[in-house]
């Protein structure tokens, strides 16, 4: 509870003094401290202060006063007290009309009243509430959470709160899951919805918790007017992330009014610090469960477990329809402006956004991370496959983007192994295209297996003694002479080829005078003992420059 200036003028020893501002609302004003001022103020009076003063160096100047008024004023003073009868007979008119105008108390008392009583007064007063204040912090922290350590979950934390309270309580996770509420919330319960609706309906991704809250002025707490309630939230905090938050309804508090009595903001600091604990012990749960669908899915990509039953009952257990027909997808993210860090990859946060992408296309979705790559299996229809997983993918990247914009993820699919219980067959598929994309084109790609089939011949050819010879001879003198020289006459034979043998476009693709060009091209011809005018020689270069590309 805190000291007004109502109650301080109450008190016995300011009989005698007379409020000279007019509005009688002024009067509860916090008072938090309180100390005797003369000019000048500078910065010397703290806001909430309860300042004491004889008006010495005014003397009968009023403009001089009023600059002293507006300074308490500017600092944020509780009230000002002006001992009169020895350096001002009377306070100014136009000082009170200041006061008054800028809500702060301008109060005249007698002389004979000594500064060092009213001092003393408010101290011990200032010192009784914090004694009552610092009791209550400690016995309310002591009951919520022995009230939360003998099983307590957030729906009775809430029932609590309302009866202390007198409010309605809500609870939310961080991914706007609502986790518990008072036996009153409906229409708070109403209100999150619309908030998330709202937001869920928008590009922008909902997490953390998006709203039309302002900051409050307890840390970051936030509020929210609405047309007949004012809603105040409050982040509730565990290892130094936001696991949720809590709202309290409120009836329409005025915009410049605080909302909270001091006792009500220490007990909800208290209650968020408790619902941690349940957050706490949730999460323990969600990540205890998340990890055994992870290892049944990773024991499925790698084949092993092969019984069907096995699988049937395993994956029943966990919330799994495994009978379905399921397509194995690869996901591997990078820094658009590096090399590929696992470590910090999103990856893990991607997989709330592949269950949003799953319920979008109506279909099942089983997820395994690991520290390299995400492992999805998508339930599809064995006609529509890969329209299905364009369609998985569109939504899913739409969102990462939104919401990842520095990271890229590139993906495999094994669409020609998807069907019933080919776990494993569909993960090499969408392995070995994610593996070969990554490596033949760029990175924030869809690969499916399909699509990579001229680079998987290429690697089988690869491995035959003849063709490494003749891929070794031709290659090797033309990297070597680029390293040497400075010149990609491997890059000038691609663009040789692209342009379908033209030289000029070829010349004006890389910005060369056509001579240069035609140097490069004879260079080509000499370091390989093969002519580009021969259609059979000109093949075997392609060729050999496909499987030396698929080596690096």
């Amino acid at each position: 509870m805190r000291l007004t200036v109502k109650e301080v003028l109450q008190r016995n020893i300011m009989h005698g003094a007379i409020i000279k501002t007019s509005r009688s609302s002024l009067l509860d004003n916090p008072v938090e401290s309180i100390s005797v001022m003369e000019m000048p103020v500078e910065n010397f009076v703290r806001r909430n202060e309860w300042v004491l003063s004889t008006g010495v160096g005014c003397g009968h100047n009023s403009l001089l006063f009023c600059d002293f008024v507006q300074a308490l004023i500017d600092s944020g003073a509780a009230c000002l007290a002006v001992a009169t009868g020895r350096h001002i007979r009377e306070i100014p008119a136009e000082a009170i009309q200041l006061a008054d105008k800028n809500d702060m108390p301008l109060i005249e008392i007698p002389w004979h009243i000594r500064f060092a009583d009213i001092m003393k007064m408010v101290l011990r007063e200032l010192d009784q509430r914090r004694d009552h204040l610092a009791s209550f912090s400690w016995d309310t922290q002591k009951a919520l959470l022995q009230m939360i350590l003998q099983g307590s979950n957030l729906t009775k934390l809430a029932g609590v709160m309302q009866r202390k309270l007198g409010n309605p309580v809500l609870f939310v996770d961080r991914k706007g899951e609502v986790m518990g509420s008072s036996p009153a919330a409906q229409r708070l319960l109403q209100f999150w919805r619309d908030q998330m609706r709202d937001v869920h309906n928008s590009i922008v991704h909902p997490y953390p918790i998006q709203s039309a809250f302002h900051n409050y002025s307890q840390g970051e707490w936030k509020r929210v007017d609405l047309p007949e309630n004012t809603c105040i939230e409050v982040p509730i905090r565990s290892a130094q992330k936001q696991q949720g938050s809590l709202f309290l309804l409120l009836p329409k508090i005025p915009a410049e009014e605080e909302p909270l009595q001091r006792e009500e903001q220490i007990y909800l600091d208290h209650a968020a610090t408790a619902a941690a604990f349940c957050y706490l012990q949730e999460n323990a749960a969600i990540e205890t469960e998340s990890r055994l669908k992870s290892d049944f899915i990773w024991s499925l990509a790698k084949g092993e477990i092969t019984s069907e039953e096995m699988i049937k009952s395993r994956g029943s257990a966990l919330g799994y329809e495994t009978s379905c027909p399921y397509v194995c997808i690869l996901g591997e993210a990078e820094h658009k402006i590096g090399k590929r860090e696992p470590a910090n990859s999103p990856l893990w946060e991607i997989i709330d956004e592949v269950a949003y992408a799953g319920r979008a296309v109506h279909r099942h979705i089983m997820t395994s991370h690991q520290p390299d790559r995400l492992v999805i299996y998508l339930e599809v229809p064995m006609d529509r496959i890969v329209d299905t997983v364009q369609s998985f993918l569109d939504i899913l990247e739409g969102r990462l983007h939104e919401r990842f914009p520095d990271f890229s993820v590139s993906w495999g699919v094994g669409e020609n192994r998807a069907g019933v219980h080919t776990f494993h067959q569909s993960y090499q598929a969408a392995l070995s295209a994610l593996n070969i994309g990554r490596r033949h084109k760029s990175s924030g790609t869809r690969y499916f297996h399909f699509d990579t089939g001229l680079y998987r011949a290429l690697e089988q050819l690869a491995e035959h003694p003849d063709i490494k010879e003749i891929t070794w001879s031709a290659m090797s003198r033309l990297f070597d002479y680029s390293q040497l020289r400075g010149i990609d006459l491997i890059e000038t034979f691609n663009s040789y080829l692209r342009n379908q043998c033209n030289v000029s476009q070829t010349a004006r693709e890389l910005n060369l005078h056509r001579q240069s060009l035609l140097y490069r091209l004879r260079k080509i011809e000499s370091l390989t003992g093969r002519s580009l005018m021969n259609p059979d020689d000109l093949f075997l270069l392609q060729l050999s420059i496909k499987l030396w590309a698929g080596k690096q």
